[in-house]
Order: structure tokens, then sequence, then C-alpha cells
């Protein structure tokens, strides 16, 4: 059962829902034969047959995380931070753990992942930070650094002020 949120941000507003939307129109083109009933014989029905059956994995999850993105949030609770985003993504990060946070602009790396313009969700690999964990609606100019002794989480919450005073009165007195 999932801890109660003391308190909870919204995500900073984006336009990252749009690129998904156009990441599975490019992956649905593909299928638009099989989908439109249009008949095929030989190699070019095998050919669609095996496109849907590798890209019908990647269309249902693409739609998940497009569904997922208006549950994103970040909840103080009792004794952690928690980063969620529906059902595919949850950080919990114990306020003991946390040994800084800062909004800092990151470098992305060429190395893939979820990552677009308006958004970045799981283990991103920045040039100038590692991996972070990210769960924000920015990809790297303005995100929220949240670090342990392992671990960086990215997030971007809307009103950043108060979720900074919000996460300091959380946090033990000798990281504050």
């Amino acid at each position: 059962m999932a801890e109660p949120a003391l308190t909870s941000f919204a995500p900073a507003r984006s336009y990252g829902w749009a690129w998904l939307v156009g990441l599975i129109a490019l992956v649905v083109l593909p299928m638009l034969p099989v989908l439109l009933g249009v008949p095929l014989e030989g190699e070019d029905a095998v050919a669609v047959w095996v496109t849907v059956a590798v890209m019908l994995p990647i269309v249902a999850f693409l739609l998940v995380t497009l569904l997922s993105l208006p549950a994103m949030r970040y909840e103080l609770t009792r004794d952690a931070l928690v980063l969620s985003c529906g059902p595919l993504l949850r950080y919990r990060i114990p306020y003991a753990e946390i040994v800084d946070v800062r909004r800092t602009d990151l470098t992305p790396s060429l190395w893939s992942s979820m990552r677009l313009p308006g958004l970045a969700l799981w283990a991103v690999p920045y040039s100038d930070a590692g991996k972070v964990y990210m769960c924000a609606t920015r990809m790297a100019k303005g995100v929220m650094l949240v670090s342990t002794a392992t671990k960086r989480y990215g997030l971007s919450p809307a009103d950043e002020d108060a979720f900074i005073a919000a996460l300091r009165m959380m946090l033990p007195r000798a990281h504050a």
C-alpha cells in the first residue's frame, strides 16, 4: 500500500505529449495497410505482418506512457520524496539519503533513452551528470536535480519555490 502524501506537486507544463503522439503516428504508419484492410500477397504480406508484430508492443508502450503523463506527481510523504508517473514509473527517495537539491541545466549524451523535448522518463544518461533517474517535463534545461550518495533524480515541479520550501522542511536538519 502506498504511503499517503502530505503534499503533492504537479510537474511543469510541457508539450512532451505531442512528441509521443508524433512517435506513435510514425510507428503506426507502416501498419496502415493492415489496419485499412488492404489485401497483401507474397513477400509484401510477410513484411507487413512482421512489421506489425514488432511495432504493436512499441505502440502499446508509447500509448501507456502517453496516458500516464497526466498522473505525473511529486509527493512529499512522511519519510520520503516520491516521484511517479502513472503505473509505469515510481521512485522513492528517503529524505535521510538526500544530500543535494538544485536547479541545473543538464547536457544530453548521444545514448538513446526516453528523452524528448518536454519529457524525460526513467534512467537517462547525461554527459555532465551521468545516469539521472528522470520523471520530468523537461529534457535538460532547468531540471531540479535531487542527489543521494549513489543516485541522481531529475524532476520539474510547476511551482519550484513552493516545492523547494516544502522539501527543505522535510529534510533532516543536517541536510537542510
